[in-house]
């Protein structure tokens, strides 16, 4: 009898030598019903879940049967960027964004407090900072301990991250080692690519009120610096998005705001804005008169500016405090506001994002919500600290919304005896990027038999709002053993 440490060397070196094993008869005494291979300390492991002290499958008298990566035959993956199955350094990142929708290295799942406390921020300003990342799955080495985590009811989770700029995919060849009966699920994201063609009219909705430039306590919250400043960075780098998309006439308008509001720019090629004498003035600044904020006349300023307009109108409303002004007959300026730009979006064709710049976390309550109220769509909603981070989300909302809904999606496992339909367990939006959807099947259990190797196939696609369709594809396979 060969011992386990013995197998597991043995394994290891035909991985190494040959890339990928398409066929292995495994040999162990004992076997461990996680990974079909034997591991110190198996008489442990319950159910053939992870344990949480054994993590590189050494085992020991007292330890709890652990994870032999190699019995996956694939090497494992610790990188979001790359297919494979998980290992101990992604299964945190995975179970954390199927609890919270943002991964803890790109931020929290609290949008907001742009990158300045807490340990969770990789990009500041598009997630915010206040999770530690710390959620089903992500409890140290606890791995299955914690409820909801995917690596509770399966025997492995195998991660497909989507195609680049939405080419079809290549079906992922890989390598699975477990007991016949062995269940898995298969997670991953979808990627669309916004494209546009035709008349598109991008409208810059700017906050002129008297805190960017720092009147009151809660400013500066853009201040002028050079003759630029977030607000006319943000606008330059949206414009810069939509004029290199293909086969798109891009017009362009501003109207700015503060207790009252104008169109400074009206509707016209986006040559005019590009040429404007001095666009700090159209971007820039404070209103030293009436410097309070009024949402109301703003969005009610560009409905009148844009109800006729055809093609796609995408609004770009930025602002530092929630609204102060535009409020009457009892009706609070909140609320006054929120009425105007649901009408606003009752426009043909309009999509309004919005921009919040100078939240910190402690300072004001969180306008997030209110925000997402207005627009009436969370992922056309980013919160930031200061004007680098408004740059950084203006740059990633410079694109249509792409929805994808749970009914226009369709997983289906092929195997030499036929074809069975695998449920769709979550698909869901991404809060920290946008047009990026994560979905996980339902634990479906693989087709095989002992001692020989079984293609399983997955494939999943989905038909997204604008009529492009996303897909993955991976070949499981299931190397099953008795």
């Amino acid at each position: 009898m060969i011992t386990s440490r013995t197998s597991r060397l043995i394994h290891a070196m035909v991985l190494v030598a040959t890339g990928t094993v398409t066929t292995m008869s495994l040999i162990a005494c004992n076997e461990a019903k996680f990974g079909g291979k034997s591991v110190p300390g198996a008489g442990n492991l319950k159910d053939g879940k992870y344990g949480p002290n054994d993590r590189d499958g050494l085992g020991g008298e007292n330890a709890t049967a652990g994870v032999d990566a190699n019995a996956y035959g694939t090497p494992v993956t610790d990188d979001l960027g790359k297919p494979g199955w998980t290992d101990d350094k992604l299964k945190p990142l995975v179970d954390t964004l199927f609890r919270t929708g943002s991964i803890p290295t790109l931020g929290g799942d609290n949008p907001g407090s742009g990158g300045s406390t807490g340990t969770g921020s990789g990009i500041p300003g598009l997630g915010g900072s206040e999770s530690n990342g710390n959620g089903p799955g992500n409890g140290g080495d606890n791995g299955d301990n914690n409820n909801g985590s995917l690596f509770s009811d399966s025997s492995g989770v195998l991660w497909l991250p989507c195609s680049e700029n939405g080419a079809k995919p290549a079906p992922f060849s890989n390598d699975f080692f477990a007991k016949v009966g062995s269940k898995v699920r298969v997670a991953g994201e979808f990627c669309p690519q916004a494209k546009l063609g035709g008349e598109v009219t991008v409208v810059y909705v700017i906050d002129h009120s008297g805190s960017m430039e720092g009147t009151g306590p809660e400013g500066p919250n853009d201040k002028t610096n050079g003759g630029t400043c977030g607000r006319m960075k943000a606008a330059e780098v949206i414009a810069q998005k939509f004029a290199a998309m293909p086969d798109t006439n891009v017009k362009a308008a501003v109207v700015n705001f503060s207790g009252a509001s104008r169109v400074d720019l009206p509707v016209g090629p986006l040559a005019a804005l590009n040429a404007y004498p001095d666009k700090s003035k159209l971007f820039c600044g404070s209103d030293p008169k009436d410097a309070s904020t009024n949402y109301n006349a703003a969005f009610s300023e560009t409905k009148n500016l844009i109800a006729n307009i055809p093609g796609k109108k995408l609004v770009y409303f930025i602002s530092d405090g929630s609204p102060t002004s535009g409020g009457s007959n009892g009706t609070s300026a909140s609320a006054a506001g929120l009425s105007a730009a649901q009408a606003l979006r009752q426009v043909k064709d309009v999509t309004l994002f919005a921009l919040f710049v100078g939240y910190t976390k402690g300072n004001a309550n969180n306008p997030q919500g209110y925000l997402e109220q207005v627009t009436g769509d969370p992922k056309a909603v980013r919160v930031t600290a200061n004007a680098t981070e408004l740059v950084q989300a203006a740059a990633a909302l410079a694109q249509p919304i792409i929805n994808i809904s749970a009914k226009d999606v369709v997983a289906q496992v092929k195997t030499d005896k036929g074809v069975t339909d695998v449920k769709i367990d979550k698909i869901d939006a991404r809060k920290d990027a946008i047009n990026r959807y994560y979905w996980v099947t339902e634990p479906f259990e693989l087709t095989g038999v002992a001692g020989k190797s079984q293609v399983n196939e997955l494939s999943i696609s989905a038909q997204t709002s604008t009529g492009e369709k996303v897909s993955a594809v991976t070949e499981i396979n299931f190397n099953a053993s008795k």
